[in-house]
């Protein structure tokens, strides 16, 4: 039978001194007051090929890229690299998980940020993971995914995603944009799952939607890169509150600038 629970009749106190009243119902209660680390972000980017999402992902601090897409001729800044592949005796997703639990020990290395270079090959190194590891599932065409063999991809996705947020340090995902069937359909991340990309989003800080707009000078102008925090009818985020609408030929120096301005307020 199920203890009795006693009304306790708690004065307006500060919480400090009500914490003593929670510990009495085995409650675990903290002071909180609003406070973005800079330090650990966990930020998704997404949009269409070539629009500057590794680049992106290059100019954040003493980065490593969990490089999955074999796509970074466009980074010329020098970062780290594991590269994620398939080699005899291992696939390309135990190589994955290998380079996350280096990762979640922190007296093996000095990093300050990890690039995950995607999040869609990510995804499709699961499912071949899934396939391989378990032959015996009845499946329609050999190598063709069966409705179970996409429940263990989610699933394994999930958890390993939720390992890399977990890490004590920034985290970068690379994300494509789905394709947009009609004009009011949300432009969001593309991810296999119903439900995958809204719980990615869910996970993360920060979502900016990158693109490419005309811009520039003279004859050989380039397009700038825009990247998106708000807008309608797209998926972003903005947990720190703190970053504008748009920002072009997006560095992580200077969202970084904005998240100081937080420091900046107490003192005032």
């Amino acid at each position: 039978m199920a203890e009795e629970i006693q009304e306790v009749e708690i004065p307006e106190q500060e919480i400090s001194t009500t914490i003593s009243f929670a510990e009495e119902f085995g409650i675990q209660l903290e002071e909180h007051e609003g406070f973005f680390d800079s330090d650990q972000v966990k930020f998704l980017v997404y949009g269409e090929s070539g629009s500057g999402k590794t680049v992106f992902g290059s100019t954040w601090p003493s980065c490593v890229f969990l490089d999955l897409d074999k796509g970074m001729s466009s980074v010329t800044r020098k970062v780290g690299r594991i590269p994620i592949s398939a080699s005899p005796g291992q696939l390309a997703w135990d190589s994955l998980v290998r380079a996350i639990s280096f990762l979640e020990n922190p007296e093996t290395h000095n990093f300050k940020t990890v690039v995950v270079d995607s999040l869609n090959e990510m995804q499709t190194f699961s499912m071949d993971y899934v396939i391989e590891k378990f032959p015996e599932i009845r499946r329609p065409y050999g190598g063709l995914a069966s409705q179970s063999d996409y429940g263990k991809l989610l699933y394994d996705f999930d958890h390993e995603v939720r390992r890399l947020k977990a890490l004590p340090m920034n985290v970068v995902f690379i994300c494509q944009v789905a394709p947009q069937v009609y004009e009011t359909d949300i432009v969001q991340p593309q991810l296999i799952g119903k439900h995958t990309a809204r719980n990615v989003a869910r996970m993360m800080d920060i979502i900016g939607y990158i693109s490419k707009q005309e811009g520039g000078e003279g004859e050989q102008k380039k397009k700038d890169r825009i990247m998106v925090f708000d807008a309608i009818n797209h998926v972003t985020k903005d947990r720190s509150d703190m970053l504008p609408f748009t920002i072009t030929h997006p560095e992580h120096s200077e969202l970084y600038a904005y998240w100081q301005t937080q420091f900046e307020q107490e003192k005032e």
